[in-house]
């Protein structure tokens, strides 16, 4: 892998790519288009299931128009490309490109993307909660996740975009009902601890089904990345990228909902 390292990075060197084909070449490892596709299906899917539990079906031709817009794939994919771009350095870039374009790498993102189409299915996602529930805590597979899900900082992250995405879309309702919502953020960090369960049992969950293939060196070295600089900063630029994506949609998605239980725009 050294080696393999040294190598890639002299083959930089003599074709330089400019930080946005870095981006770019980065984004093809990682295949976010894949990722994007799968984070659109499921939002339509929370949108169709929003339309006939809080709207009554009422949404009609307006309300399937706006999710379409709202979750617009090509968007999805600039906003975290253009966060890749915002946040890592040019050398933090190749050596990001040198991890998933490796077979560890390319194997994890197949691995994630793979475990998050399949825990769509509610009969899957069961049965992955299950495992966790039922997971021997000092198991070597529990605990590498237990580290993984530590470094990353994931719970905390997770916890805080789940808090900023529900803000912006019960700040959108109630602006558009000419409210200030300024009892919104007391309200949402009232249910922190039940977003906090929720995601806890989430994150444990997938990456318990997506990473069960991984050896035990495979995910050590996978958390070895996820320590060094370069992945501390993917990390913080798929945060950013989601993060902010996630804030307009569901800012979008309040308003679009508000139109249609105000009667407005059908």
């Amino acid at each position: 892998m050294r080696f393999l390292t040294t190598l890639f990075v002299a083959v930089l060197w003599i074709t330089p790519l400019s930080a946005a084909e870095k981006v770019d070449r980065l984004m093809e490892a990682l295949r976010l288009s894949e990722v994007v596709d799968i984070l659109t299906s499921e939002g339509k899917a929370q949108a169709h299931t929003m339309n006939e539990t809080f709207m009554g079906n009422s949404g009609g031709e307006y309300f399937h128009t706006q999710i379409e817009d709202i979750y617009n794939p090509d968007w999805i994919h600039d906003q975290i490309s253009m966060a890749f771009l915002e946040t890592l350095t040019d050398s933090q870039l190749d050596r990001a490109i040198v991890f998933f374009e490796s077979d560890l790498g390319q194997t994890i993102v197949s691995l994630e993307n793979s475990a998050r189409l399949a825990i769509q299915d509610e009969t899957i996602k069961e049965m992955a909660q299950d495992s966790y529930f039922a997971i021997d805590r000092s198991s070597q597979s529990y605990r590498l996740i237990d580290e993984y899900i530590e470094v990353n900082d994931l719970i905390e992250k997770n916890v805080q975009s789940s808090l900023n995405a529900d803000y912006n879309f019960f700040r959108a309702l109630t602006e558009d009902a000419g409210g200030d919502g300024t009892d919104l953020i007391e309200q949402l960090l009232l249910d922190k601890d039940n977003i906090e369960r929720e995601t806890v049992t989430w994150l444990y969950s997938f990456l318990l089904l997506a990473y069960q293939p991984l050896t035990e060196a495979q995910m050590r070295e996978n958390i070895a990345f996820s320590r060094t600089d370069t992945g501390r900063a993917m990390n913080d630029a798929f945060f950013l990228g989601f993060n902010r994506m996630y804030d307009d949609v569901y800012y979008r998605l309040g308003l679009a909902v508000s139109h249609v239980l105000s009667g407005s725009d059908l």
